[in-house]
């Protein structure tokens, strides 16, 4: 059986700690990171989202706006149409 003096108990244990302190600190690290990253990309959603929000109602002002381009167009050939026929009876 091995036999470990025991004035060297205590610097394997507070070697044992060490690493484990160290292990930890960058665990912590990590967890602060991905704590970070996770802020940024719920930011980056939230501004898709508010985006995407605008676009869809970019799209309905176009639809909008199409269809009164051509009303107005239906109305303006037909007041040609009538000038025309007023003019050349």
């Amino acid at each position: 059986m091995l036999q470990i003096p025991q004035a060297d108990i205590p610097d394997a244990e507070s070697s044992v700690q060490g690493a484990m302190h160290t292990e930890l600190q960058v665990i912590r690290a990590e967890r602060d990171r991905l704590r970070c990253e996770l802020v940024d990309i719920r930011a980056e959603l939230t501004d898709h989202r508010e985006l995407q929000s605008e676009l869809a109602q970019t799209r309905a002002r176009i639809v909008s706006q199409d269809r009164e381009i051509a009303h107005l167009s239906t109305t303006l050939d037909r007041a040609r149409a009538r000038a025309h026929r007023i003019s050349h009876p």
